[in-house]
Formats: C-alpha cells, structure tokens, sequence
C-alpha cells in the first residue's frame, strides 16, 4: 500500500487497492495510469516513454518489460520515438514477455511467457512465441 501512494506523489494514477512489488521500476510515473485490483510482480520494468494504462485487474508476472520507446533507424540521428502501451481490463502478463511501444493487449487475453510481443492482440486471445502470435481463444470456465 506504500508503494502505490508514494507512486501518487510523483503524479502516478493509482487505486487505493493495488499490489506493486517493491522491485518493480517504473521511469516516468506521472506517464502511468493503473486500474483497480491489479497486481505487478517482482522486477517488471516499465519503460513508459509514451505512457502505460493498465485496465482493471491486470495482473503483470514477475520480469515482464513494457517498452514504450523506440528510436526511428530511418533517420540519420535515430530519433527517440514514444508510443503509449495500453493492456485493457482482466489481462494477464506472463513471466518475462516483452511488450514493445504502440501495442494495445485486448481485453480477457493472456500473453504467455517470455513472449515478444509488438502487434495488437485482440480481445480474449491466448498469445505465445517470439515473434508472439495467437494460439487460441480466451475461454473462462466456471469450473
């Protein structure tokens, strides 16, 4: 609960009921937004150059990287591009993925771990793999 409010302070948008583990490091606070009843597990980096809105129970694994920046290889400087990263509610991060600048992770998906991922991923979709790529619908059973 400390680590939330102090993440407040440097102008993060962050409900009261929020788990952040104390290792996770986040680079510009007042660039991240976080629904309620999520959870953010040991060492995620957030790289948020462009901004990072987490909808409401998302639930981020442990080693997770979200990557908000890149540098445009097209240009004789390489200038630094920021693009914002969006995970929409009841999503889930698996260990170690890769989440790149500009991607928005649908709603009810699940991106397994170690993926990279740098595309869109539809709502309610199981995603995997380096690239990551679908591997099937999201089905909730009440069992």
């Amino acid at each position: 609960m400390l680590r939330p409010a102090l993440l407040r302070l440097f102008g993060a948008s962050i409900p009261a009921r929020c788990l952040i583990s104390g290792s996770v490091q986040i680079y510009f606070p007042w660039a991240l937004t976080i629904g309620k009843d999520g959870a953010i597990s040991q060492r995620a980096t957030f790289y948020n150059l462009g901004g990072v809105t987490l909808g409401d129970r998302v639930v981020i694994s442990q080693d997770v990287y979200l990557c908000g920046g890149t540098h445009d290889y097209t240009r004789k400087r390489y200038p630094l591009v920021r693009k914002p990263i969006v995970i929409e509610d009841d999503v889930w991060i698996g260990a170690g993925a890769f989440i790149g600048p500009g991607v928005r992770i649908g709603r009810g998906s699940v991106v397994g771990a170690r993926a990279v991922v740098f595309k869109d991923v539809p709502p309610w979709k199981v995603i995997a793999g380096n690239p990551a790529r679908i591997i099937k619908d999201r089905v909730i059973s009440d069992a």
